[in-house]
């Protein structure tokens, strides 16, 4: 359409305007302050170019109004006769056309209104003729039916809040509509429907005033709740409402009636203001649901913030940035040139806003009020109409009553980074800058240098040590404190951003060694700092790289420790080389043999423990005992006998006693020589202790970890006589250990009494405690005692024990008892006797009667196992009654014989067949010998064959075995 063509002659026009805006110096070539020159030829951050709209050529005429969303642009042409275009950006279609001159008759359209489906379109009516109420049409998608919506006559209404969560193309689900007279009202458009199914006025806002704009309605849902908002603006006030629906809630209204009862008072904010319109914009991502970001354009300027994101939140609108148009010093202009300078649409991006003047666009930076943007248009261009902004994709447009444009936006937030250092917001600056490593340095740098000024001194080396800014000049800086600690930091930080720059590294690490050193050994230094200094060095040097490079460059670090006589760090970096051995001599020198253990425990030398554990158990023993229990299996204890035979006070036994035990019982030592020695000790120090130690080794020869002999020698010694009888009964010396156990224990040696085997040495030790208790007592109730205690002794084994001179009458009962004893043992036998004697009798009766004995075999009789005639074959018959054939006994009974019985059974059958082949083939041998050894060989194979009824005896003796051996044979068969 030749109309929209952009015409180069006059696309660079720029004309004096008489009034700019309040914001002041800045225009589209003018970089803003603190940009460099290549910045400034940079790509501009807003750049227009005009859309081409593929208008049916027969459509002459100029836009009236247009709106954007999700891509279905929807533009009202005004023609001879007033058409509706519906374009679908994304796909070079011809567009929709419907003709609404029939509808207007008396009225003017005012807006025109698209919902978020890009299918629901509202057209609200003025009148312009007398006698007209206001009205609107509603149209779905190209139509081409239009409806006017009756209900809402003598309505007009000035914003729609569109549900983007509950609408869908067929149904724009509950919807706000504002009215110019404050009215809020809640509908639902259909698509098929002949009229909204329903209309409620759910709040008033203009309380009874004929005019009272409602300019913009937003309604927004917090994501993944139920909690609504809504926000609603007139000309000079913004209010706020809030509410939880019910999940299955299909209404608005709910969202107002604790504000229309009065339960809750909604947000609002007042302001002075010399305009007669006000405009509400709200940003968000492209397609997304809820808008981050609100920007109200009013009386004050542009107001702007963020959404609540919480769900618990009081307020709605967070923050109130604000960038003053001071409409005011227009005043004594006329009412058209005030009219010029006041923005008639915004749109909102990210950091920046759009406005449209009369005859330019001005962009201004949101967070440092700059104009960044401005553009004149050429009257012949046509009249700037309106800015709008597609929400699903982000894309703003611009269009006149000639042309329509879009705006590109190149890296927004490139100088954000700026506007945040100027402010003095390090963290955001930083945030921004992150892409560029020359911006990045820069935030870092000024970073540094406020927390500098503020005192901070070790955030300000992190953040130097992160910059470009020369070394050496940093650390001047902070070299001149007081305070070393930032510097150190600083260059620690410096150091870990080197790589392979060994020089550097080693230079750093020198000095950062000899700071530390000055520290630790600073004069004035109270313990704990002291301490505190310690630590952070000790771990600076465990560090890999630190470590590497301090053994490359030892003789330099060993001069620095010397430099400050620091016995303690001369130590730690010899063990940090390995040079255990010298640290410990030193130590063990100066005494401080604390200091030399722990070295010891900080390497894997054994022999380093074998060389000075003796001399440091002369003077540390708990700790030179705990040290070696500590290392457990390492060592051989052979090797440290030296150190375990300190003997010069009793904590030293202690000590050695305990690691002995330790390595017996936990490590489970089995050394012959440790064993003995820890007898020697217990037998000299803790004989206490000897007794235990023995029966824990357990009563077999076999199995003691000491010798015997040795430990006897021991225990006379230092005359440990329980521990001796142990061993004496351990050798089986009897009557010792009974001898020197009635010389302590008398209960001892009863129990030693009783422990041999053999009878006749258990009654003879009695006897030699009987002796050694009655004789020269003469105690017949120790006597009487003994009896009951052992059965083996008897009154007359004790008598001889008893002078000659003893009464009778003391031993009459023990004598009678003994005698009654012996008599009824008499009897007893003499019971026995005649039991044998009549059993021997029955015996003769039974073997008389089994010769007699004989058993009936009918011709009708069958084999049990092969239930064929019983005659046929010979057969065995049982006293049970069982009758098998020799051969079907044979095969059932083979499996179950003993290998031996197997191998006995087949030396018979050959034998067997031997003999009966002799006999029939050699008449000259002796037939009768033969035949004699034959029954006798026979016979033998029936004992083995028949020695029990298979059914009654060989069965019976089988039933715990399996019937299935062999299940793998099992399974072929039954494949």
């Amino acid at each position: 359409m030749s109309s929209f063509n952009e015409d180069s002659s006059w696309m660079n026009y720029k004309p004096n305007a008489k009034f700019l805006p309040v914001v002041e110096g800045k225009t589209a070539d003018c970089p803003a302050a603190g940009m460099t020159d290549f910045e400034a030829l940079e790509t501009p951050i807003f750049s227009k170019r005009q859309v081409m709209l593929r208008i049916p050529s027969i459509y002459k005429g100029n836009l009236m109004h247009v709106t954007v969303n999700k891509n279905w642009l929807i533009c009202v042409l005004s023609t001879p006769q007033t058409i509706l275009l519906r374009f679908f950006l994304p796909r070079a279609l011809p567009p929709g056309e419907i003709a609404l001159e029939k509808y207007l008759a008396g009225y003017a359209i005012s807006k025109v209104f698209l919902d978020y489906t890009g299918h629901h379109s509202l057209l609200p009516l003025v009148p312009q003729a007398p006698g007209l109420s206001a009205d609107f049409l509603y149209i779905h998608g190209n139509g081409p039916k239009v409806r006017r919506v009756e209900k809402f006559k003598d309505h007009e209404i000035t914003s729609v809040a569109f549900n983007r969560y509950m609408g869908t193309e067929s149904s724009t689900g509950p919807i706000l509509f504002g009215t110019s007279r404050g009215l809020i009202f809640e509908t639902e458009l259909v698509q098929d429907g002949l009229s909204p199914l329903y209309r409620k006025q759910i709040y008033d806002l203009g309380l009874g005033r004929t005019k009272y704009p409602i300019t913009g309605l937003e309604l927004l849902r917090l994501s993944k709740t139920n909690k609504y908002m809504v926000i609603a603006t007139t000309p000079d006030c913004i209010y706020t409402f809030q509410e939880n629906l019910k999940p299955d809630e299909h209404t608005l209204q709910s969202i107002f009636t604790n504000y229309v009862n009065g339960q809750k008072v909604h947000g609002a904010e007042m302001i002075e203001t010399e305009l007669s319109y006000s405009l509400l914009q709200l940003y968000g991502e492209p397609n997304e649901k809820l808008p981050k970001q609100w920007a109200w354009l009013c009386g004050s300027g542009i107001r702007f913030g963020e959404i609540s994101t919480e769900e618990r939140a009081t307020e709605v609108l967070i923050g109130d940035g604000l960038i003053t148009l001071d409409y005011k010093q227009y005043k004594h202009l006329s009412y058209e040139e005030r009219r010029q300078n006041a923005p008639r649409a915004l749109a909102l991006t990210e950091y920046h806003a759009l406005l449209l003047y009369a005859d330019h666009i001005t962009g201004i930076c949101l967070l440092n009020e700059k104009v960044i943007y401005e553009e004149y248009f050429h009257e012949q261009m046509g009249k700037l109409l309106n800015l709008i902004r597609d929400p699903f994709t982000g894309t703003i447009y611009l269009y006149t009553d000639k042309m329509f444009f879009n705006f590109k936006i190149t890296d927004e937030q490139r100088d954000i980074w700026h506007i945040y250092l100027e402010k003095g917001q390090y963290d955001l600056a930083e945030i921004y800058a992150a892409e560029r490593p020359e911006h990045l340095d820069t935030v870092l740098t000024k970073k540094a240098d406020a927390a500098f000024e503020k005192g901070d001194y070790n955030l300000a080396a992190d953040f130097y040590a992160e910059t470009s800014k020369p070394f050496e000049e940093v650390s001047l800086k902070f070299m001149k404190l007081d305070n070393k600690r930032p510097i150190i930091r600083y260059v620690k930080k410096r150091l870990a951003m080197l790589d392979n720059e060994p020089n550097k590294i080693a230079v750093l690490v020198i000095w950062l060694v000899d700071l530390y050193l000055a520290q630790i050994n600073y004069p004035r230094r109270s313990s704990q700092e002291r301490a505190e200094w310690q630590s952070e060095f000790d771990e600076f040097m465990q560090g890999a790289r630190v470590a590497d490079c301090a053994r490359q460059n030892k003789e330099h670090i060993q001069n620095l420790l010397k430099e400050h006589a620091d016995v303690h760090n001369i130590a730690q970096f010899a063990i940090a080389n390995g040079d255990y051995e010298e640290v410990v001599e030193q130590l063990i020198d100066v005494e401080k043999y604390k200091d030399a253990l722990h070295t010891l425990t900080q390497q894997d030398n054994i022999q380093l423990y074998y060389k000075y554990c003796p001399m440091l158990m002369v003077h540390l023993p708990h700790e030179t005992i705990a040290t070696l229990m500590a290392q457990g299996r390492k060592f051989d204890i052979k090797a440290l006998i030296p150190t375990l035979v300190v003997q010069k006070t009793d904590q030293h036994i202690e000590e050695i006693i305990k690691y002995l035990e330790y390595a017996i019982y936990k490590l489970g030592e089995t050394n012959e020589d440790v064993h003995n020695y820890i007898i020697h000790l217990y037998a000299k120090y803790k004989p206490s202790k000897l007794l235990t130690y023995l029966e824990n080794e357990g009563q077999d020869l076999s199995l003691i970890h000491y010798e015997i002999n040795y430990a006897m020698i021991q225990c006379k010694q230092f005359n440990v006589n329980p521990a001796y009888v142990f061993l004496m009964c351990l050798n089986e010396m009897w009557a010792a250990a009974v001898e020197l156990a009635l010389e302590f224990d008398l209960k001892l040696a009863k129990e030693v009494a009783s422990k041999p085997a053999k009878v006749e040495d258990r009654e003879r030790l009695w006897l030699n405690i009987a002796q050694h208790e009655i004789q020269d007592t003469n105690d017949v109730k120790k006597a009487l005692d003994l009896l009951k205690e052992c059965d083996l002794l008897r009154i007359e084994d004790l008598l001889p024990f008893f002078s000659d001179f003893e009464r009778i009458d003391d031993f009459k009962e023990p004598i009678c008892e003994a005698l009654k004893d012996y008599n009824q043992k008499i009897l007893e036998l003499k019971h026995e006797f005649d039991e044998c004697d009549k059993q021997a009798m029955r015996v003769v009766r039974d073997l008389q009667n089994v010769r007699e004995r004989s058993i009936r075999i009918g011709a009708q009789e069958l084999c049990n196992l092969c239930d064929s005639y019983l005659l046929i074959k010979p057969f065995f018959v049982f006293v049970c009654g069982h009758k098998f054939h020799s051969d079907c006994l044979e095969k059932p009974m083979i499996p179950t014989l003993t290998s031996e019985q197997h191998r006995q059974l087949s030396m018979l059958k050959q034998k067997l067949e031997t003999l009966v082949i002799t006999q029939s083939m050699d008449t000259d041998n002796d037939y009768e010998a033969i035949h004699v050894e034959r029954v006798k060989v026979k016979t033998q194979i029936e004992e083995i064959i028949a020695a029990d009824c298979y059914f009654c005896g060989v069965m019976i003796e089988m039933i715990d075995q399996p019937f299935v051996s062999d299940w793998d044979q099992v399974n072929v068969d039954w494949e």
